[in-house]
C-alpha cells in the first residue's frame, strides 16, 4: 500500500510542476538551436542550458528565507514547511507565486543585465556563457509572457528593481482547500 502511496504523491508532484518542466524544455529548445547555429553539440551545453533556465528560481527560495522572511507570503511558506504539508505546500505555490512582487531578480533590470552578459560571450565566442545566459533570459522572458497570460498584465515587479511587499491573496482559503482533496 506504502507504494501506491508513493507513486500517486510522484504523480501529483509531477502533474503541477508543468511550469519547471516548461522552462527546461525552453532550455532544451535553446540548447539545440545553439547546436544548429554553432554545428556541435554538448552533453554540457545541454546540461547547462536545463541548469540555466531554473537557476534564477532560486530567488525564490532567498526571498522565503531571507529579505522576503518577514512578509506573509514567506511566513506561510514556512509555516506550510514546517508542518510537513508539502502538498499544500505545492499548490499555494503553484496558485500564489504569480502575485510574489517582491521578487528581486525577476525584473527587466536583470532581463537586460543577462542580455548583456549573453551578447558580451557571444562576442568573446564563450559558448558556456552564451548557453548559460541565454537560457535564463529565455526562463525570464517565458515569466514574464506567462504573467501576461495569467494575470493580464505584468507583474509589478518586472518593473522595478526595489523590493515590494508580498500582499495576502483573497484566496489563501480556497487553495488550502484544494490541496486537500
Amino acid at each position: 500500500m506504502g507504494y501506491i502511496r508513493r507513486i500517486r504523491s510522484l504523480g501529483f508532484y509531477l502533474w503541477h510542476m508543468n511550469h519547471m518542466l516548461t522552462h527546461m524544455l525552453i532550455g532544451m529548445v535553446y540548447a539545440w538551436i545553439l547546436r544548429e547555429v554553432w554545428q556541435q553539440i554538448s552533453t554540457q551545453y545541454i546540461i547547462l542550458a536545463a541548469f540555466g533556465s531554473v537557476v534564477i528560481d532560486i530567488d525564490h527560495l532567498l526571498y522565503f528565507f531571507t529579505y522576503g522572511r518577514h512578509e506573509w507570503y514567506a511566513f506561510e511558506v514556512r509555516k506550510l514547511l514546517r508542518q510537513g504539508q508539502l502538498r499544500t505546500l505545492w499548490l499555494f505555490w503553484k496558485y500564489n507565486h504569480k502575485s510574489n512582487t517582491g521578487l528581486a531578480t525577476h525584473n527587466v533590470y536583470f532581463v537586460g543585465f543577462f542580455i548583456f552578459l549573453s551578447l558580451l560571450s557571444f562576442q568573446h565566442d564563450w559558448k558556456t556563457g552564451v548557453v548559460l545566459f541565454g537560457a535564463i533570459v529565455l526562463h525570464l522572458i517565458y515569466d514574464m509572457f506567462d504573467d501576461v497570460m495569467m494575470l493580464g498584465h505584468l507583474n509589478k515587479s518586472w518593473k522595478s528593481i526595489k523590493h515590494k511587499p508580498y500582499h495576502e491573496p483573497d484566496s489563501v482559503e480556497e487553495v488550502t482547500a484544494a490541496a486537500e482533496y
